[in-house]
């Protein structure tokens, strides 16, 4: 009697594996999991992971050759010379509304004293007359406070992404590093692989390395599962064509900055503002309730400044990473073509749609059963097999529809794609096998990966501590 063969599937909700007798499939039961209802069905195992393997002298054929060198025009770095002084004046023009605030304070103790010199009336008009006094003093004491603490606010601390090691996966390292010689561009000295439905380059200790070429990169293994190399080839291009040009890049850095800090303090909130909310909400005497009133209205005045700055500086500089995001895209019709750049652009399109629909429904799992899947990339590869056969034309076609607004980041898909076909680039690397062919074990990895995703009930990590100087895919 021969053994009884066993099969593996995927649960249709939570994305976990189950294991069954083969005489089970098509039955329908109860995941063990996540205890939703689920349809076992034979994984057949990927053929990729078997035969389509990249050796190291087949990548070293297929990038052999030279890219143009993408120059950025004069005027364009002009521009960016003026963008950046903008940008730095933003923070200035903060620190001199806050001086006024304090120097108004400082005004009013000085002249409102009157109101204390007299003690006619009886007691309680010279109560009333010292919370006329004193109230705007603590609430402008306040205000400067919260007006100045953003200045000192730290970027919050990150869940430490997973360090590629070039040992375990010498082909991804290879062609990186290809890449990084056809663009005369220094290699990376480290490279993250995250959970993130993109991919990121920049400078590796921020400030630091500034006046350096140290350089670090984010790859999203989610972008990897679901491309092929040509694609990917097209994402690693881009990435290192945003550090091609060196004063743009430090420009562009300084702009991105300034504008991220505007963007985190207008926004996000800590103890010390949920310690005020408290405290006003605790005084009960209606006479002293025109202190924390006063302290509220000024707090809101102040991020009614900071409100405004941002959406100047932001709307500049989207501006610029825009015109950006086209020299990027030309360093990647440069390596692979300008149809592997169209290809990309496409396929980024219905990745970035899956996305959406997987993490709505990653949510309403994590809010019932406080579960994830042990790797994001296969569950979102298991929930496009099972998506009707319209998917990926209903998501190409909404590339039709969109629109760039004034505070975009990147072009249009559509705009994007028509400056490649105007380029016509026939490019160097022409191989579509699996991008995940280029590591050693993909799935191992990317479950390695996986848990560093889910930092919080609700929160998920970055791209690692690399500063963005671009990226390939449209903020979700």
């Amino acid at each position: 009697m021969s053994e009884e063969r066993f099969c593996i599937c995927s649960c249709e909700h939570c994305g976990e594996h189950i294991e069954f007798p083969a005489s089970g499939v098509g039955t329908r039961v109860a995941c063990p999991h996540c205890g939703a209802e689920t349809v076992l069905t034979e994984v057949q195992e990927r053929p990729a992971e078997k035969l389509d393997q990249i050796s190291a002298a087949e990548l070293k054929e297929a990038l052999a050759g030279t890219v143009t060198r993408r120059r950025i025009s004069v005027f364009y770095q002009a521009g960016l010379v003026l963008v950046a002084l903008f940008m730095i004046l933003l923070p200035v023009a903060y620190l001199a509304f806050v001086a006024l605030v304090a120097y108004c304070t400082y005004w009013y103790a000085v002249h409102a004293r009157v109101l204390l010199t007299s003690l006619s009336g009886g007691f309680y008009l010279f109560f009333l007359k010292a919370i006329l006094y004193v109230g705007p003093l603590i609430a402008g004491g306040i205000a400067v406070f919260f007006m100045f603490k953003p200045i000192l606010a730290r970027t919050p601390k990150r869940a430490e992404p997973l360090e590629l090691n070039p040992a375990q996966h010498p082909r991804l390292y290879q062609f990186i590093a290809h890449i990084s010689d056809l663009l005369r561009v220094r290699m990376p000295g480290r490279i993250y692989l995250t959970c993130d439905l993109n991919a990121s380059a920049g400078f590796r200790s921020g400030w630091l390395s500034f006046l350096g070429s140290d350089l670090v990169m984010n790859i999203g293994l989610p972008l990897v599962a679901g491309q092929n190399t040509r694609q990917f080839a097209a994402v690693v291009a881009h990435e290192l064509g945003h550090c091609t040009q060196g004063l743009a890049m430090r420009l562009g850095y300084i702009i991105n900055r300034i504008d991220g800090w505007f963007l985190r303090v207008v926004y996000e909130r800590d103890t010390w503002d949920e310690s005020f909310e408290e405290w006003a909400g605790s005084i009960g005497d209606s006479r002293l309730a025109f202190i924390p009133a006063c302290a509220g209205v000024a707090i809101w005045v102040s991020r009614g400044v900071l409100a405004g700055l941002m959406f100047a500086g932001h709307a500049v500089s989207c501006f610029l990473a825009r015109q950006m995001e086209f020299h990027a895209d030309a360093c990647a019709a440069g390596v692979a073509g300008s149809q592997g750049l169209e290809s990309l652009l496409i396929r980024l399109r219905e990745q970035n749609v899956l996305e959406q629909l997987a993490y709505d429904g990653l949510n309403q799992i994590w809010q019932k059963k406080h579960q994830m899947p042990d790797s994001v990339p296969d569950f979102l590869d298991q929930l496009e097999q099972r998506l009707p056969a319209d998917f990926h034309e209903q998501a190409r076609l909404t590339l039709l529809n969109e629109k760039a607004g004034l505070f975009a980041t990147h072009p249009t898909a559509a705009q994007r794609i028509q400056k490649a076909r105007q380029r016509t680039e026939p490019g160097i690397f022409g191989i579509e096998k699996p991008a995940r062919a280029l590591f050693n074990d993909f799935a191992g990895t990317a479950k390695s990966a996986s848990p560093g995703r889910y930092v919080a009930p609700g929160a998920t990590s970055t791209a690692g501590q690399a500063t963005r100087t671009g990226t390939v895919c449209s903020p979700s």
